[in-house]
């Protein structure tokens, strides 16, 4: 804790730095039965010596140090009572997180949603009085079309969880103050999300779109999709690539695109990555590439490397909401699900990496710019051909079958696509396809359907060569 020169008092730096505490000793409390002291947070060290300062000229010139909270309030602008209402708290809560600097403008927006839907329930109490009871009903009334319903309209689970943790948030800060010695959200079950679990493309679905669009005349908002698709960015990343983030086959994602906006904002998590594209990608954007040189020369435009790679009719960034009303006509012949969103592309290219090509999560999520494992796993998804191939691996290492080897558990046996009960043997392809349901024995000999070649038998080696 450090000092201020012939003033009481002290401040500290707190968490990473980002925002300082001031603490100025109040005397003993009858109330409390203990040394209570004056807690309040600033952006910065010039402010919290300056409010220490101030606090310490408001005692000399005969304010009473007991006096100092009501005081502090009303020059926070808050009520003239000592204990701001949840509205009052709010507002100063969510005006420190500005100035603190720790969050990006969307999560601040964020949090105004989340009280704005909050406040009609409980915004005029006094933050002391909050209780776990008047959440609850909040939470009850906010999920109905009924007349407790104070917002007009009925909030799923996920937005009111949302909501939940904000709250839960600002009053640990109430806490961190000593307006309220416990949080009320403690004794509150935090809401369920109730919204549909994103989804990922299989590898034969991914097969098949990738062949659909460069089968086709590339076009603009087209390579977009594979972008995303092979390299797993974010909507808003992928709007704001240019051609000279595109080096050596690898993307570098150092920005994203505002809404709406011919500006950047920085990457969702504030990061920068470098992302290698396929073979297969690289082959696309270079055609791309002389497609786009050749359509800008023959408009009579300035070709640079300072170009987006999706540009738009005018030769700029293409803008959210008009790529989104593309893709939401274009994914109706696409040969993926009609109602598939574009972020789930980036759910398919984190599963196929970590699911089908068995990349490590560690390689993937920095791949993927993920910040947490949490958020990271949110991406990960399975499907029934991926747990029963699971299934049939740890049966063949657990009880190996000479006798009666099957396709299914084949290293060169494959799903069908169509039917997850049927699949075909690549073993010999220039013999055919032999074509196996599941458990069914493959008629072409045995040899080839174990993993454990070195084990087989003699007649069994002579049986297959014939």
């Amino acid at each position: 804790m450090a000092k201020v020169p012939r003033n009481k008092g002290s401040y500290a730096p707190r968490g990473s730095g980002s925002s300082w505490q001031i603490k100025f000793p109040l005397g003993w409390s009858e109330e409390k039965k203990k040394y209570d002291e004056y807690r309040e947070d600033v952006a910065s060290e010039h402010e919290a010596i300056v409010l220490i300062k101030e606090i310490n000229d408001f005692v000399y010139h005969g304010g009473k140090v007991s006096d100092v909270p009501i005081w502090r309030a009303k020059a926070r602008g808050l009520s003239i009572d000592e204990e701001p209402t949840l509205s009052e708290f709010a507002a100063e809560f969510m005006e420190l997180r500005r100035k603190q600097k720790k969050v990006q403008e969307r999560t601040l927006e964020s949090d105004g949603d989340c009280w704005n839907r909050l406040k009609p329930y409980f915004g005029d109490k006094k933050i002391s009085k909050l209780t776990p009871r008047d959440i609850e009903l909040a939470y009850v009334a906010m999920s109905g079309n009924g007349k407790d319903n104070l917002n007009g309209r009925a909030y799923s689970g996920t937005t009111i969880q949302k909501s939940h943790t904000f709250l839960r948030m600002m009053l640990n800060k109430a806490v961190d103050y000593e307006l309220i010695s416990s949080n009320p959200c403690r004794k509150v079950d935090s809401p369920k999300r109730d919204t549909e679990e994103r989804r990922s493309l299989s590898v034969e679905q991914a097969q098949a779109l990738f062949s659909f669009i460069t089968r086709h005349e590339l076009e603009p908002k087209a390579i977009g999709v594979l972008v995303a698709l092979c390299c797993g960015l974010r909507l808003s990343e992928m709007l704001a690539l240019k051609w000279n983030d595109y080096r050596n086959g690898s993307i570098s994602v150092t920005k994203a695109l505002n809404r709406e906006k011919q500006t950047f904002k920085p990457t969702k998590n504030e990061d920068t990555r470098s992302v290698p594209c396929p073979d297969q990608l690289i082959e696309v954007l270079d055609s791309w590439k002389t497609l786009q040189q050749e359509h800008y020369k023959r408009l009579g435009l300035r070709w640079s490397s300072s170009v987006p790679i999706v540009n738009s009719r005018s030769a700029k960034h293409t803008l959210q909401q008009s790529y989104t009303k593309w893709y939401e006509r274009k994914r109706l012949i696409y040969p993926i699900p009609s109602d598939f969103d574009f972020h789930e592309l980036r759910h398919t290219y984190v599963t196929i990496m970590t699911r089908d090509c068995g990349t490590d999560a560690k390689t993937t999520r920095d791949m993927s710019g993920h910040k947490t494992d949490e958020a990271f796993h949110t991406y990960t998804h399975t499907n029934e051909a991926a747990k029963r191939k699971a299934a049939n691996k740890l049966g063949a290492l657990l009880a190996p079958s000479y006798e009666n080897r099957k396709c299914r558990n084949c290293v060169s046996w494959t799903v069908s696509p169509t039917d997850e009960t049927i699949g075909a043997c690549w073993i010999n392809p220039a013999q055919g396809l032999r074509i196996t349901g599941m458990g069914e024995t493959c008629r072409a000999g045995f040899i080839h359907l174990t993993r454990i070649v070195i084990h087989a038998r003699k007649k069994d080696l002579d049986h297959d060569s014939r």
